[in-house]
């Protein structure tokens, strides 16, 4: 606990520099500072301003469940691994402030605000940097001041492989409601080019999410297909005989190869023995090239930029 004001002004932590749970009663300065091998301030409680302005963190910077309760300052600090603010509470003015000289997020894949507590989400500012819109997710970006901010990637692919690394759940789902509330602030600020962008992302993310993982042919694995025939030996075995109306299901390599040839409209064999089967095949022949179309119209997009 720090009840004065806290410096480390150009202080350089050479080994792993641990703040946890740590107090600061007053005004605390960590500009020009360098974190070597990483600094941990998980659930630290900053009770006036403090200030990261030109700070180095050459490791993770751990910030998660953190209080700040009065201005926090990040121009021009340099984060070259991940910084997490993982339920931090931030309830005044923020800024992170970059410039060409010196890139504040220089190779960080993750900055994760996820269920942050913003009490005046339009003092929280981020100018002159580069950022990905997945760094969004799980937090209502609609009033940020995003001011000249580059986004690094527009591949839903690359996005999705940054929050499934940081381990968030539904990334597709949380993508699309990031992109939709990134648009929504490019809008409000007359953005409209980028509003644009994030509102595609926005509904790939949601089209990605209803399609990915699902295939007709897992469920050709489950229904019936294949009839067994009653042996019949016997005049008198054709009168008790009953045939399989039930069927078989197929196995997982038949299940794949049917897949495909009912989406390119044959008509393999087996034909299916239950109603269940029918309905699946003929909603493949529907809705097989139409998914097979729209995956095309992506790729396209995607080399037309």
């Amino acid at each position: 606990m720090a009840s004065g004001i806290a410096s480390f002004t150009f202080a350089f932590f050479s080994s792993h520099a641990k703040f946890h749970r740590a107090t600061f009663r007053s005004s605390a300065y960590f500009n020009g500072a360098t974190f070597y091998e990483g600094a941990t301030f998980s659930q630290a409680d900053f009770e006036a301003g403090v200030n990261f302005s030109d700070t180095t963190f050459n490791q993770p910077a751990d910030f998660n469940h953190a209080k700040f309760s009065g201005e926090v300052d990040f121009t021009e600090a340099v984060f070259k691994h991940s910084v997490t603010f993982y339920g931090a509470t931030f309830k005044d003015r923020v800024r992170f402030s970059g410039s060409k000289a010196r890139p504040i997020f220089a190779n960080t894949l993750v900055l994760d605000l996820q269920f942050a507590r913003i009490e005046k989400p339009e003092h929280f500012s981020l100018r002159g940097l580069a950022a990905y819109a997945s760094w969004f997710v799980n937090v209502d970006a609609r009033k940020f001041e995003l001011v000249d901010v580059e986004w690094k990637s527009r591949n839903i692919n690359d996005e999705i492989f940054i929050l499934t690394t940081n381990g968030v759940s539904s990334p597709l789902r949380m993508l699309a409601i990031a992109s939709r509330h990134l648009a929504v602030n490019a809008e409000e600020n007359h953005r409209y080019e980028e509003a644009s962008t994030f509102r595609y992302m926005s509904m790939d993310s949601r089209r990605l999410e209803r399609w990915r993982g699902f295939g007709f042919w897992r469920f050709y694995t489950k229904v019936g297909f294949t009839r067994w025939e009653p042996r019949i030996v016997s005049e008198s075995d054709v009168a008790t005989a009953r045939r399989d109306e039930v069927g078989a299901p197929l196995s997982l390599t038949r299940a794949l190869t049917y897949s495909a040839a009912v989406m390119t409209f044959q008509r393999p064999e087996p034909r299916p023995a239950t109603t269940a089967a029918q309905t699946i095949v003929l909603l493949e022949t529907i809705l097989g090239p139409v998914q097979a179309a729209l995956l095309a119209l992506a790729i396209r997009r995607k080399f037309m930029r």
